[in-house]
């Protein structure tokens, strides 16, 4: 059967041997899996004094002394102090003169390891201890178990608590009488209970059941955090504790010292909830150690995680330190004491009697694996490995039945059987895994698994992180891949994160086989320690089903590793780019520059001064590909010192911490789709391609015309992205928008109100670059004339968004000579329909475009007042007009008629009015060579747009920014100064005629009836002109 698709092990058999979180693993697995553990040796703690030690000659040593011995296993989390201490307890055999006691870190609390310790204890003084114990506890539920657990710290921490009292400074006697209540106020104890709280913490640490594992590096204590400090919160707090909590949210020493003065009675009221007292667990310890005194017993304590004891931890360890001779007292029984405790808990215990009792310490923080000084290298590693891997490969009663074995006298302790030994493809797995003590690696490598260990744990060696994060994450997720010719699947390369192959490496793998490339990607990354492209042994490839390419063959390390000072390792965080050819030597500083651009492919961080560096040269580069005139854009509105549009600064580059940077104008994010893995290899390669090209000012460096595609491909990408983004701006919503129809809306209407010609599309499309310079402005109306202002404002700068976008300027020329008519021409249809804004400005871009949000936002306020208002100004007029006049104006019967008029009335000797007849016949002149009938024309299409309902009144702004000013001055002068002197004259006629006809007398009653008569007819005729 060939080797390929296979799979060794089942998930629930990995869980069993690798959950080192969850359960106590069976001893059996425990003996199976145990690999020696690497420490060192110190002396003193406080001495950094340390010496290579081994498990074995610590067992001896620890059953050396003669009748005490007291040993702090310490280091960081996941570093096996609780392995070690059990493995202790396995090599430590119970007799009749020797009691072993393991107090377990998995699924314990206070209570079980009080009543671990009370087990095998006869007599009525220890009955009484766990009839104490269980009265106290079995009854209550968790919710009762809390609110037990918060009264006893009020009580504690109250004038009635059993802590010394003398002493104290101000604040704890203040404390002392008030901050009870705080505890006991029903508003507040609803934060104390809360789930997750520091209350419910430690109740579980108390009675509590936790099936995994507890990081703890310090003690479970109160911090600031825990406090309830909402000045909103003031007005609930009850009566007694309201004054309190006012002092507390404000004062920052109150707090600080409210935390402590808790933190000071957490031991007496853990104590207090287990119904025993610290005296009363300072008794029971040394009640054990007396009995078992008398009955020759030793006791030897192996504590896989002090941290469990909190609240009786300091009782504990007065017991255990205490020497077996007591003088004027009882023997105490002989105690060995080995303790597993992280070094920050151990040092907040701050006991200096606990340091000077203690024997020895062993230290497991031995450094990271294969670093000259550590005390572990890769060796260690495939052997510990190894281990576990066979494990999960045999069946339970196999390990059992082995475990059970070394257990009996006559046993030669054989070692543990292989599971390789039976299987058809034991040669060709170790020959392309490799193997450790018979124990195949499959699927891992040597290679594999250094990259994964450092990716997963690159400081000091934590064997925690090497079965969870590495060996049981990958065989649990590995078994469907593995099955279905899916491994490595792109799952393990999120699991360990940052890829370590260089850009040009993942491009090589991308041309040569797209098919398989990210599976063959991760195999490269991480089952090789190389930065080329390359095939591993046959046999990997086979078994992941993953075909050869036919290239060099990258070999696997088989063999065991050489010592520790002779071993090198490429870490992923340090491994070096090979230069692409031997030829020329890299400079040091361009060589670390492509090294970080390859680190920051693979989701680093790019250091600030390769993008300082880079920025200015790709600035230039964009600027002088771009083909300004072409594109209808002047560059040096776009492209130069002084524009606000895009400058060197507006380019960016990706990084995975969120950033929010305040760029104005165009931002070019390189690469330009950051989630697109290609286009962002090829970004770096480019980048990498800029920063060669700048130091060798050629392309003939090693893989120069490769580089130079690469980065020609991905300039004119960013060109056009820069092109279209001048176009359209960018929003923070991400949708595009055009300044362009906005700005040519505005520059319409303005155009119009000026006066300029507006009857056909050529029309306008001219007037927009016309100087706007209204005609008869001061005549206007009042918002109109401030409208128009505020447009001709901002025109300048409306025009530059015009032209800047749409104009070619041929060649060097600075003056513009072709328009883009297409881009202006859509916009300017629509408005002119109605001569209502049509585009909308978004929200998002208004402060980007002052100029056009000025303009918009006095046209959206002003422009149909000011149409409204001109209307009614230019009617009042016309109406005026045509009263006089009628709508039928035949201009020359009028003049005729008024010189007629004025030739009687001075026959008659009653021209009257402002003007002499001279004069007025200057006025019927300048009258007669007014351009009266487009006006009356124009006005006469006002009047039919107000009155008909379904009109806006937007359209009327075409004909009222039609300049007739002239014709409405002069016909307005003319009918003023006519009506004047018709109604001056009329009225002096009417007077004479009256006088007339007062007047008596025979002699004169022909001539007074001819004057009369005269009169009347002039009356008439002035009659008939005014209408």
């Amino acid at each position: 059967m060939t080797f390929t698709k296979f799979v060794c092990w089942d998930v629930d058999r990995v869980r069993r041997v690798m959950g080192v979180e969850a359960t106590q693993t069976a001893d059996s697995i425990f003996l199976a899996t145990h690999h020696p553990i690497a420490m060192y040796r110190q002396e003193l703690i406080e001495i950094p004094s340390q010496v290579r030690y081994s498990e074995e000659q610590f067992l001896k040593d620890f059953l050396a002394e003669q009748d005490f011995a007291f040993v702090p296993v310490l280091g960081s989390s996941g570093t096996g102090k609780s392995h070690l201490i059990r493995w202790l307890a396995a090599n430590i055999e119970s007799t009749q003169k020797r009691r072993v006691l393991l107090i377990p870190k998995i699924g314990t609390n206070l209570k079980d390891i009080i009543s671990l310790i009370l087990e095998g204890m006869a007599g009525a003084t220890f009955d009484e201890y766990r009839q104490r114990l269980n009265r106290a506890t079995s009854t209550l539920t968790e919710a009762q178990a809390r609110e037990q657990t918060l009264n006893q710290l009020a009580a504690a921490v109250g004038p009635n608590g059993r802590g010394d009292r003398t002493n104290l400074s101000d604040a704890q006697d203040y404390l002392v009488d008030v901050i009870d209540s705080f505890l006991y106020d029903p508003f507040f104890r609803e934060h104390w209970l809360k789930d997750e709280g520091i209350i419910h913490q430690l109740v579980i640490h108390i009675l509590g059941h936790r099936d995994t594992v507890e990081i703890v590096e310090e003690r479970r204590q109160f911090s600031l955090e825990d406090l309830p400090l909402n000045v909103l919160d003031l007005q609930k707090a009850g009566e007694r504790s309201r004054e309190f909590y006012s002092l507390l949210i404000g004062d920052d020493d109150i707090q600080k010292e409210t935390v402590d003065w808790l933190n000071r009675h957490l031991d007496e009221a853990i104590a207090q909830v287990l119904s025993l007292g610290r005296e009363d667990l300072q008794r029971l310890m040394r009640e054990v150690r007396e009995t078992l005194a008398e009955e020759g017993v030793e006791l030897v304590l192996l504590i896989e995680d002090f941290a469990k004891f909190q609240g009786i931890d300091r009782e504990v360890l007065e017991a255990v330190l205490a020497r077996p001779q007591q003088a004027g007292g009882k023997s105490l029984c002989a105690i060995r004491t080995a303790l597993a405790c992280t070094t920050g808990y151990f040092d907040g215990l701050r006991l200096d009697t606990v340091k000077q009792r203690i024997t020895f310490s062993v230290n497991l923080d031995v450094g990271t694996v294969g670093k000259q000084q550590s005390l572990v290298n890769y060796s260690d590693i495939k052997q510990f490995v190894a281990r576990y891997l066979n494990a999960v490969r045999l069946e339970d009663k196999i390990i059992q039945d082995w475990a059970k074995s070394r257990n009996d006298e006559d046993s030669d302790k054989a070692a543990l059987s292989s599971a390789c030994s039976e299987c058809e493809h034991k040669l060709a797995c170790h020959a392309g895994f490799g193997e450790a003590d018979g124990f195949g690696l499959y699927p891992f490598t040597p290679e594999a698994l250094e990259q994964m260990l450092a990716r997963v744990n690159p400081e000091t060696f934590k064997p925690r992180f090497l079965i969870r994060d590495v060996l049981k994450w990958t065989l649990e997720n590995s078994i469907s891949d593995l099955k279905h010719g899916d491994f490595p699947a792109i799952s393990l390369r999120e699991h360990f994160g940052k890829m370590r192959l260089s850009a040009m490496v993942q491009a090589d793998i991308k041309a040569k086989d797209q098919q398989n490339y990210d599976r063959r990607q991760i195999l490269l990354d991480l089952w090789t320690d190389s930065n080329e492209l390359c095939d591993l042994h046959p046999e990997i490839h086979s078994a992941f089903d993953l075909p050869a390419l036919g290239l060099k063959v990258h070999s696997t390390k088989v063999s065991p590793s050489v010592s520790r000072a002779k071993e090198s390792r490429t870490s992923v965080n340090n491994y070096q780019v090979e230069p692409q050819s031997q030829t020329e030597k890299f400079p040091e500083k361009l060589t670390k520059q492509l090294q970080n651009l390859d680190r920051w492919n693979n989701q680093d961080i790019l250091p600030q001064d390769i993008g300082g560096e880079l920025r200015p040269l790709i600035y230039s580069a964009i600027g002088e590909r771009i083909e300004w005139d072409t594109e209808m854009l002047l560059k040096g509105s776009f492209a130069s010192s002084g524009t606000t549009y895009f400058k060197s600064r507006n380019i960016t580059f990706f990084s995975p911490k969120v950033t929010r940077e305040t760029i104005s104008g165009v931002k070019l994010s390189l690469p330009l789709n950051p989630d697109d893995a290609d286009e962002f290899r090829e970004s770096a390669i480019a980048f990498q391609a800029i920063l060669q090209y700048n130091h060798y000012k050629h392309w003939k460096f090693p893989e120069g015309d490769r580089y130079f595609r690469t980065y020609a491909k991905q300039l004119e990408r960013w060109s056009q992205y820069v092109v279209g983004q001048i176009r359209l701006y960018p929003r923070e919503s991400g949708e595009p928008w055009s300044p362009v129809p906005a700005a040519v809306e505005l520059l319409a209407i303005a155009a119009t109100m000026a006066g300029n010609p507006a009857n056909s599309m050529e029309d306008l499309i001219n007037s927009l670059f016309l100087d706007l310079e209204a005609k008869d402005l001061e005549n206007r109306s009042a918002n109109w004339k401030k409208l128009f202002n505020s447009l001709k404002n901002q025109r300048e700068a409306l025009l530059e968004i015009v032209t800047s976008r749409t104009a070619c300027t041929k060649g060097s020329s600075k003056q513009f000579q072709i328009i883009d008519v297409v881009q202006i021409l859509d916009p300017l249809q629509q408005v002119s329909k109605s001569w209502q804004l049509q585009c909308e400005i978004p929200v998002d871009v208004r402060e980007k475009f002052p100029e056009i949000n000025k303009a918009r936002q006095a046209a959206d306020e002003m422009l149909e007042t000011a149409i409204q208002e001109e209307c009614d100004r230019q009617l009042a007029v016309y109406n005026s007009l045509i009263s006089e006049l009628g709508e039928d104006i035949k201009k020359k019967n009028v003049i005729d008629l008024v010189k007629k008029a004025i030739d009687s009335s001075k026959e008659a000797g009653v021209f009257r009015g402002r003007k002499s007849g001279d004069d007025l016949k200057l006025v019927l002149e300048q009258f007669k060579r007014v351009g009266l009938s487009s006006y009356l024309e124009t006005m006469k299409r006002v009047q039919a747009e107000k009155d008909n309902s379904d009109s806006k009144p937007s359209k009327l702004l075409k004909y009222l920014s039609e300049n007739h000013q002239k014709a409405m001055t002069e016909a307005s002068e003319f009918l003023g100064n006519t009506n004047n002197f018709l109604d001056a004259s009329i009225s002096d006629v009417n007077n004479q005629i009256e006088l007339l006809e007062r007047s008596g007398g025979a002699t004169v009653e022909s001539c007074h009836r001819a004057i009369q008569d005269g009169l009347a007819r002039l009356r008439n005729l002035i009659t008939e002109i005014k209408g």
